[in-house]
């Protein structure tokens, strides 16, 4: 039920507002379909922000974890997120490399990643820690082009892909540990 009053609501703003107004009510309706309980992912799927709730697949598929957590990520906000990452650290190993020049925005959460005992480093190479990615349990990864932010998930055009081909974890497994081994740590 609650799938068709969302369906006739987006109908509704789309045809019957100016440009502005629908794009609030279609940030309404994402909360509305972001209430609901969002399944954590299964190999293969893909979600594409602002339209799919992509923040909370992502924060579902991190709480799945119960072997390992390995994030290369250039920008991280979501405080659900930093929250489940800090829980987890607590239970399994959680490694994050972030991106330095980034980090230190006003918006970053990576101090409250470093406060609460997560291991992260600044990833070291020529140019920026472009990476988005996650490998969970070396099991299964999420990539794609969606940073871990509010806007990310709110306002930009981004998606993401879960893959458990074990080639293809395999790799992303591989280049996690050298750009971990390449970073600096975080005080």
């Amino acid at each position: 039920m609650k799938h068709i009053f969302l369906y006739f609501f987006v109908l509704v703003c789309l045809f019957s507002e100016t440009a502005v107004e629908a794009r609030h009510s279609l940030k309404t309706v994402r909360y509305l379909a972001s209430a609901a309980p969002v399944a954590a992912p299964k190999p293969n799927e893909v979600c594409f922000a602002p339209v799919d709730p992509c923040d909370q697949k992502l924060l579902a598929f991190v709480k799945t974890a119960r072997k390992s957590l390995d994030v290369a990520i250039y920008d991280i906000n979501l405080d659900q997120l930093v929250h489940q990452l800090a829980v987890a650290s607590k239970s399994i190993p959680v490694r994050v490399v972030v991106d330095q020049r980034q980090s230190k925005g006003s918006h970053s959460l990576v101090g409250l990643l470093v406060k609460a005992g997560v291991q992260v480093k600044y990833g070291h190479q020529r140019g920026i820690m472009h990476n988005k990615f996650t490998v969970l349990d070396n099991a299964m990864v999420e990539a794609g082009s969606f940073n871990y932010t509010h806007h990310a998930s709110e306002a930009n055009n981004e998606n993401q892909v879960y893959l458990n081909t074990p080639e293809i974890v395999s790799r992303y497994k591989a280049r996690f540990e050298q750009i971990w081994a390449d970073g600096k740590p975080v005080q």
